[in-house]
């Protein structure tokens, strides 16, 4: 038997012995056959039908489609060697993704979306994972597909898909470590759908901290943080050369740490300032690797200072 990956698009239906007429059955007594346990891959469970059996391609993975009756047709297939890890559907179109480089006719990265009520089946633009995608979820509260797997581009092992202005973007924490050979394998919601859930093989740099709404204790407060700034894990800067170049000649205004770990009001001894009317550069040595996945500096606001422009 040849072997194929097949995703329906519908539940799974069992029929019973008493739902199907009688002269259509093959003269086998059940009542002998005793229990019989069925294993393997499969959506649905029915009598065979050789007249309307469906011939596969075993290099290959293909969608099937299950309709009422129980019958099952082909929406699309992979190119050779191609295969389909993952799908969800999103209002009226299911997203389909793996390893292939076409679906049917239609040439495409490890993705398409397939619309049943046209039959249409389509790549998502450009810019989208640029390797294999392992898992799919459709973000029904947000209109967003997200994607993981094992891919480096738009952002590291997480992308998210907008139908809405057809485009790719990484994900607000912009992505995972994809160190020793990282993946996502599984992408899931919690039961208030109110978070999302990531797992593979990776080591995150946000140890402790949730990626939501709640601001993390050991950040201080500001107004102007979003909610991810606000929650970040901080990265200890107790060892590492920081150079301010050049800065105020105010000693009130100089010591360049003010900036990195603000813990009082703004003011003498608390806020830093860069020289009078001109460009100020700060290099930061850690003398060792660092995972980071954004930086928060705290800006002053005193007399009317206060930094305009950073890159």
């Amino acid at each position: 038997m040849k072997h194929n990956t097949v995703f329906s698009l519908v539940s799974l239906v069992v029929l019973s012995v008493l739902d199907v007429v009688q002269c259509a059955l093959p003269r086998v007594d059940f009542d002998r056959m005793g229990k019989v346990g069925l294993f393997g891959d499969f959506a649905g469970l029915d009598w065979f039908n050789e007249t309307s059996s469906l011939s596969l391609d075993g290099t290959s993975s293909t969608l099937l489609s299950r309709s009422p009756d129980g019958s099952l047709s082909r929406v699309g297939s992979t190119n050779s060697g191609g295969s389909i890890h993952g799908g969800c559907a999103l209002k009226d179109v299911f997203y389909v993704a793996g390893q292939f480089s076409a679906f049917g006719s239609t040439p495409a990265q490890h993705i398409v979306s397939y619309t049943p009520s046209s039959g249409k089946i389509s790549a998502l633009g450009s810019g989208g994972p640029n390797g294999v995608i392992r898992s799919v979820y459709c973000d029904a509260n947000n209109n967003r597909v997200w994607v993981g797997g094992e891919f480096s581009s738009p952002s590291s092992l997480v992308a998210v898909w907008n139908p809405a202005s057809s485009s790719w973007s990484a994900p607000p924490f912009g992505g995972l470590p994809a160190n020793n050979n990282g993946r996502v394998l599984s992408i899931s919601s919690n039961s208030s759908q109110s978070s999302l859930l990531f797992a593979g093989s990776f080591v995150t740099s946000f140890q402790g901290g949730n990626i939501n709404g709640t601001n993390n204790p050991n950040v201080p407060f500001s107004s102007g943080a979003s909610p991810f700034s606000s929650s970040l894990v901080p990265v200890p800067l107790d060892n590492v050369e920081v150079d301010p170049n050049p800065s105020s000649s105010d000693p009130d205004f100089r010591d360049i740490r003010n900036i990195l770990c603000p813990t009082g009001g703004d003011g003498p001894g608390q806020s830093w300032f860069g020289v009078e009317g001109g460009t100020a550069v700060i290099t930061v040595r850690t003398f060792s690797s660092l995972s980071a996945a954004g930086i928060r500096l705290g800006n002053t606001f005193l007399d009317g200072r206060g930094t305009t422009a950073f890159t």
